[in-house]
Order: structure tokens, then sequence, then C-alpha cells
């Protein structure tokens, strides 16, 4: 994808495997952003799954982080997860909550 999407990435497009985001300024700007990469789909012959597209929006979920126009936040349930987490009521567990929050 990222060969693809090359010449796009980092100005209109981001791309994470199989992930696209298109990024645009004005609803005006999104549309003409969509048909490049709509006509980089057609040429590869790649296809969209319909139920994981999103058009149009101004925020959203994008690999587990908030995305929006204020830029990228840590999702609301991660912060519940970790908040909701017990503490560690001895050192070993305290070694394995520290092992699985440095993955």
């Amino acid at each position: 994808m990222t060969k693809i999407f090359k010449p796009l990435i980092g100005h209109t497009v981001e791309v994470y495997i199989d992930d696209i985001v298109v990024k645009s300024k004005t609803r005006e700007q999104h549309v003409l952003h969509l048909q490049e990469v709509f006509h980089l789909l057609r040429k590869y012959g790649m296809k969209l799954n319909p139920s994981k597209c999103a058009f149009g929006v101004s925020a959203g979920k994008f690999l587990g982080f908030m995305v929006s126009q204020r830029g990228i936040e840590v999702s609301p349930d991660q912060v519940k997860a970790v908040m909701e987490t017990p503490p560690p009521r001895n050192k070993k567990e305290l070694q394995r909550s520290q092992a699985s929050s440095s993955h």
C-alpha cells in the first residue's frame, strides 16, 4: 500500500498496512483527494470493504487512537481500561504489569 500511495503519503493520505486515512482541510479538497485515492485503487485493482469505510468525517478512531482536527489523542476506551486496572498487590504482579505495558 505504501508503494501505491507514496506520492500522497504525508500530504493528503496516511497508510498503515491496509488502513488508509485521507485528510483534507475543506470538503471540496476532500472530494478531490478521495478521487485521487479511488483512481489509484482502481489502477491497481484494489477494492475497499464498505463496512469499514467512513467518508467526510471530521474525527474517528484510527489504529486505536482518536484522530481529529486537534490532532491525535489516546482513545477514551484505552484510558478507561488503564484506569480500571487494579493496582499490583505484590512484586510479581508489578513486574508482570511493567512487562505488559512496555509492549
